[in-house]
Parts: structure tokens; sequence; C-alpha cells
């Protein structure tokens, strides 16, 4: 009797309810607001434009999320080693793509795919000398500028021949910066902007370093097996974005 009804209330599931496919998806463990919101291992309410992307696209792609925060190297690791089967909020490099499945068009990463936009500039102490055009940072006399570990700017800044200093987290950066032991911070506007919260003390130096767009990227297995669902995903995502920023963008100050 019994297996009588769990058989009926099983058949009242909608199939996509029954047959959702799990995507496990790497998030940073690090504040970019407006797209990611809060800090630690748990989302915030609201969590944040990109977390709410892809919660809307998730369900009429029949894909079930299983969203886990993680530090920048962590998700880079994990995505490597199958341990992750996408990461939320993540640039192109041909680095990257050895690992990552891009949604790409002529070999380059297609825009019309992004998540978002950001800016990484460098940031500096207020009183510091350092000069910036755009091409060479001058006045950096033997000092180094700090960076994220697993971020793409620490690749920009080798090719200009800028030294790099690595450490794991913004709070820690700033630390370093304040204390004089970088002379630089090369970080997303959005995230520095978070921890800095109006403090004059660190400002930033302009043009900013570089400005890219930010994707979806999945592991290579999950996009081999599941690739109905992946394209699903970035062309619903590309649907919804722009007109999820004009509805959700003032809850998150936009």
């Amino acid at each position: 009797m019994l297996l009588s009804i769990l058989t009926r209330l099983l058949l009242l599931l909608p199939l996509s309810a029954a047959a959702a496919l799990p995507l496990r998806v790497a998030i940073n463990d690090q504040p970019a607001a407006p797209y990611i919101i809060g800090e630690g291992k748990s989302l915030a309410s609201p969590p944040g434009l990109a977390v709410e992307l892809l919660q809307q696209a998730a369900a009429p792609c029949n894909v079930y999320l299983l969203l886990q925060r993680q530090s920048s190297l962590r998700q880079l690791q994990a995505l490597r080693s199958g341990a992750a089967d996408a990461i939320l909020l993540l640039s192109y490099s041909p680095e990257r793509a050895a690992f990552g499945y891009y949604p790409l068009r002529d070999g380059k990463p297609d825009s019309r795919y992004r998540l978002a936009t950001l800016s990484y500039s460098f940031y500096v102490r207020s009183s510091s000398k350092l000069q910036w055009d755009g091409q060479q940072l001058q006045g950096l006399n033997g000092g180094t500028v700090g960076t994220d570990l697993g971020w793409s700017v620490a690749a920009d800044l080798a090719r200009w021949h800028i030294p790099v200093e690595g450490a794991v987290g913004v709070a820690a950066n700033l630390a370093k910066l304040r204390a004089g032991r970088i002379a630089a911070y090369a970080v997303h506007n959005n995230l520095a902007e978070a921890y800095l919260q109006g403090s004059h003390d660190v400002v930033a130096l302009q043009p900013p370093i570089s400005t890219k767009d930010y994707f979806l990227p999945f592991s290579l297995r999950y996009a081999a097996e599941h690739p109905q669902e992946v394209q699903c995903l970035w062309q619903r995502m590309a649907s919804l974005r722009d007109a999820l920023l004009q509805q959700r963008g003032p809850a998150y100050g936009q």
C-alpha cells in the first residue's frame, strides 16, 4: 500500500524535477558586488546578480544546482580535477581554456554569452607616487604588485615585466598594501570597493589595467557529456542578463 502511494506521488512530480541533471558550480568566496554578494562559505541573501542569473536559467534547462563557494585558486583546481563542473564568473585565458570549456566564436571568447564585464585596476596608498599610463607603471623602484593567487591579471602584469607577489584574499592584500609591504594591488574594482567601503587611504589609479568579459566555463568532461545543457544555460543566461540587471539592479544599488 505504502509503495503504491509513493509510486503515485512520484508520477505526479514534473518530469524535469525527477530527471534534473546536477551541476556543481564553484563560486568565489569573496564578494564582487553586485554580481556576487557576501563572503565565506554561505550565499548571502540576496546572493548577487550572477548567482540569480544562473538560478533563473537552471530550471528551464533541467539542471539542478549544487553551489559551493571557494577561493580563486581552489576553484581552478576543482575545475581542472573535475571536482567542480563549472565556475561562475571567470574570465578567459588560453591557459584556462586547456581545462575549461568556454563559449567561443572564431576561436575567441564570445561576448554574447558573458555574465558581466569587469575591470582590474591598480590600487595604491593615497600618498603613493606611482603613475600608470595604461602601458607602464612608473615609480615602482624595486617594489612589487600584489594580486590574488589564481587571478588572470598576474599573467597580464608578467607581460609588462611588472613583479608580482601573490597572496590569498583581498583583506590580506589590502593589509599588505597599507603596511607598505607591496607598492600596489591589482584587483577587480568591484571587489576592492566592497572592502574599502568608502575609505580614502587607498585609491585606484586610472586608466584600468584591463577590462574583461566573465563567463560560466564548464569542465571539459561535463561539456562533452552534457552539451545540450551547457548550450541551454549559456543561451538562457544571455537572454535573461540585461532584463535581470534592469529588474534586480536596484536591489543591489545599481
